[in-house]
């Protein structure tokens, strides 16, 4: 009778585990009791792509290497202003009174100046300097033999030079162009590789808060078992079948499923924080307090496998660091150019073109000479009168009335471009060593090699993560399979066990037992499961394909989604 009870209650005990099972695994919206900072009633469901693209939205380190480019972007612009034309001006006033001991000297001076300027780089790639120069001056003298008083004049110069050796094929500033553009450009590569490195950690913190919340199901179906058992436990002695020892030692199991889960919601919440300070920002209130549920589930894919030597193609193809060693090299080739062009000798060619305008007031009052050969010539014609003979004509030069006149005719005598200057030549400046130079040459080319040799190091470390991100993902593959059957086996032992039990044939130890061996081998499998996708990402990552696979895109650094 006593048997046939216990197998009644141990057959109702095994039906109950079952339905508390299928309904445990059905249900997958749950929330531990205790969340510090978390409103257990708030849920957020969410995707692992929406957890991607938020991260891509709102993370501060995509943020910062965001405006790295903007920075870059805004030298490019600011290099280009090497090539902006400018204009000089000057204005003044001069006041000289001299001692002098010459008639045909200049006490007292003074002066009116006025001067611009305009220098432009031609935006060209031979490196010529163009030059606009105009000058103008009023002055006022006490010379007496300077027929205009006060004098303006104009004058209008032109130059233009155009290095040849030196200079020629790069310059400072087209150097300092290049350089700007290929930073930007690997500012734009680290930004990618910055966004990649991001996305690859939000999957693993995805997949790892997916692990902590199944893992928390598992320890909650196992605490519920134990529970279940340890009433069935407490039935069996009050009905004098079980020796009380045994529900002692299964409230000890229990306690320890307690303690377990307790831990399991630990790892949830540090699970959950991990995830959040990818994807928010600190003022997210809203986010921060709110339950994350995660909605896709960890799985086997099929077309994720790929041959060794197609893997470390698509690496060496794809992989930022490698094209940012490209980059380093063609700014490396840029100083080499430059550094290589500054040991030439400077030889520049020239040539300057001039035109001069003049004007001003006729003086009143003549010249010492023209006023004392006035009186010689007076005298002579009064003796030559009482001699009879004719009398001797004076010839004094005179200023031609085209000078005469005010700041707007010599201007107009200017641009009649009578009175012109031009001259055309060779610069050479030739440096007897050049030394420095010639350091800065040897630097650029000693350090080619040094980017060369990283670029070495850098290919065979990219082929090592290959090679192991590949491993990794067989290797899980793998575990899933074995951790598989292992849960299989563990809920036919138990289920074994636990008619065993029912039929007297077993003890609580062996039931306890299978069921933490079940509940180990569940957890396995999870782990399996988790680490297989995380290997996936690492995957993605180690051969640069994450933007495509989740098929994001970048235009001016902003997310394309």
């Amino acid at each position: 009778m006593k048997v046939t009870k216990a197998v009644f209650i141990g057959f109702a005990l095994f039906s109950s585990l079952t339905v508390l099972a299928q309904d445990t695994g059905q249900t997958k919206s749950f929330a531990p009791e205790t969340r510090i900072g978390v409103d257990t009633t708030k849920r957020v469901k969410m995707t692992m792509r929406e957890a991607v693209t938020t991260a891509l939205e709102n993370n501060r380190d995509i943020a910062i290497e965001r405006e790295n480019v903007k920075l870059n972007e805004w030298d490019v612009k600011g290099s280009q202003g090497f090539y902006d034309p400018a204009i000089t001006g000057s204005f003044g006033y001069q006041r000289v009174n001299a001692p002098v001991t010459s008639i045909f000297g200049a006490g007292l001076t003074t002066g009116l100046t006025g001067s611009a300027t305009y220098n432009q780089r031609v935006p060209n790639k031979y490196g010529s300097i163009f030059q606009s120069t105009l000058n103008n001056t009023r002055s006022t003298s006490d010379n007496p033999f300077i027929d205009l008083n006060p004098q303006i004049t104009t004058t209008l110069n032109f130059s233009f030079i155009q290095p040849l050796f030196r200079n020629r094929k790069v310059d400072i500033g087209r150097r300092t162009i290049k350089l700007a553009k290929k930073r930007l450009d690997i500012s734009d590569s680290q930004f990618r590789q910055r966004a990649i490195e991001i996305i690859s950690q939000v999957q693993r913190a995805y997949w790892d808060l997916v692990f902590a919340r199944r893992d928390y199901e598992i320890k909650n179906e196992a605490l519920a078992n134990g529970n279940i058992q340890l009433e069935h436990n407490q039935r069996l002695v009050e009905a004098g079948t079980l020796a009380p020892a045994d529900v002692i030692s299964t409230r000890v199991d229990v306690e320890r499923r307690k303690d377990e889960m307790e831990a399991a919601t630990e790892v949830i919440q540090r699970a959950e924080n991990a995830l959040k300070s990818l994807m928010l920002q600190p003022a997210s209130t809203e986010l921060w307090e709110s339950i994350i549920e995660p909605i896709d589930r960890p799985e086997i894919s099929t077309d994720v496998m790929m041959s060794l030597k197609d893997a470390t193609t698509s690496a060496f193809k794809n992989r930022p660091e490698l094209e940012q060693f490209r980059l380093r090299g063609e700014l490396n080739d840029i100083d080499v150019e430059y550094y290589r062009d500054q040991t030439k000798p400077q030889i520049d060619f020239y040539a300057n073109y001039g035109t001069t305008g003049l004007a001003g007031s006729l003086r009143t009052t003549p010249n010492p000479i023209t006023a004392s050969n006035a009186l010689l010539y007076g005298r002579i014609n009064q003796l030559s009168t009482l001699a009879g003979l004719p009398p001797l004509t004076t010839t004094t030069g005179s200023t031609n009335p085209v000078f005469i006149g005010s700041y707007p005719k010599s201007v107009w005598n200017l641009l009649k471009n009578d009175y012109r200057t031009i001259s055309f030549g060779i610069n050479i400046n030739l440096p007897l060593r050049n030394t420095t130079a010639k350091a800065q040459l040897g630097r650029a080319l000693t350090e080619a090699k040094q980017i060369d040799v990283q670029k070495q190091r850098a290919l065979q470390g990219i082929e090592i993560e290959v090679r192991n991100a590949l491993q990794s993902v067989e290797t899980a593959k793998r575990r899933v399979e074995a951790a598989k059957n292992s849960r299989i086996n563990a809920e036919l032992q138990l289920a074994s066990e636990q008619r065993k039990f029912d039929a007297g044939q077993s003890t609580n130890f062996f039931v306890l037992d299978r069921q933490n061996a079940l509940s180990a081998a569940q957890g396995r499998e999870l782990r399996a499961l988790t680490d297989y996708n995380k290997s996936v990402a690492e995957l993605q990552r180690a051969i640069s394909t994450t933007l495509t696979i989740n098929n994001i895109s970048f235009a001016n650094t902003e997310l394309q989604k």
